[in-house]
């Protein structure tokens, strides 16, 4: 009975450990001409943008809704009154042509933006 309960006690903590080191690990991405820039966490994305008149600003988006994917993921959010939509099809390796983000306005019109993504 104590080899059971021990087992499983390792199963879970070696679970446990491999869970939070896959949290740990952080995505960056940015459009081909840094129009957008962000870091893409567990279920927050950090958005950065340059502005001229402002200077650097960093804003948060914690409502993120994630849908996995067979090697990859999508997320949707919304900012600003526009939903964004995150399309990355590999998280193991990264592909322009692959990645992307859609973004919609109100009245649906879309924009998409090829990613160049890293692992940071």
């Amino acid at each position: 009975m104590k080899t059971i309960n021990f087992a499983r006690f390792i199963a879970l903590t070696g679970f446990m450990l491999f869970g939070s080191a896959q949290a740990a690990v952080a995505i960056n991405c940015e459009t081909a001409f840094k129009e957008k820039t962000f870091l893409i966490e567990d279920e927050r994305i950090v958005f950065s943008k340059d502005s001229h008149e402002l200077g650097r600003s960093i804003s948060s988006v914690d409502q993120v809704r994630t849908e996995r994917r067979h090697k990859g993921f999508d997320k949707v959010l919304y900012k600003d009154g526009l939903k964004h939509r995150i399309h990355i099809d590999d998280a193991n390796s990264f592909n322009e042509v692959e990645d992307y983000m859609v973004i919609t306005s109100p009245k649906g019109h879309e924009m998409t933006y090829p990613l160049s993504c890293r692992k940071s």
